[in-house]
């Protein structure tokens, strides 16, 4: 007789974790409580490329500090720029539009340390790296 009693008592109780676990339906009517996600917008200013490598954008318009030409020995060319007062997370957010504004195609990036990009037949290794209050930007590219 016990077992009979047992038996509809787990039941009961069953249903009532079950219910209480479960969670209330969402209803599409209700407005949502969460803030929609704003991104940041890429502006509209006009693109200046680097002199010495003609095809790749410029960061802001700056010169570089020190270039090395592409020889027999290194295909590639390098640029390094020295951007004064400024952090690497804005850096590397600000050159990765950049360049995807351009037609550029991020391949990898490693959030606030390196961008490798290809446009074409040309390819672009960006590194990031901080000093002190400034920025060494350092362009690898062909």
């Amino acid at each position: 007789m016990k077992k009979f009693l047992y038996i509809p008592m787990v039941l009961g109780i069953s249903i009532l974790f079950v219910a209480c676990g479960a969670k209330a339906p969402v209803n599409a009517s209700k407005p949502s409580t969460t803030t929609p996600t704003i991104t940041k917008p890429i502006t509209n200013t006009k693109i200046i490329y680097t002199q010495k490598l003609t095809y790749l954008p410029s960061y802001n318009g700056i010169q570089p500090t020190e270039y090395t030409a592409a020889s027999k020995t290194s295909a590639l060319a390098t640029s390094k720029y020295t951007i004064k007062n400024t952090t690497d997370v804005k850096v590397f957010e600000d050159y990765e539009n950049i360049l995807k504004k351009d037609g550029w195609t991020i391949t990898e990036a490693k959030k606030y340390n390196i961008i490798f990009a290809k446009k074409d037949k040309h390819i672009a290794n960006v590194i990031i790296q901080k000093s002190s209050k400034d920025i060494i930007l350092q362009v690898t590219s062909k």
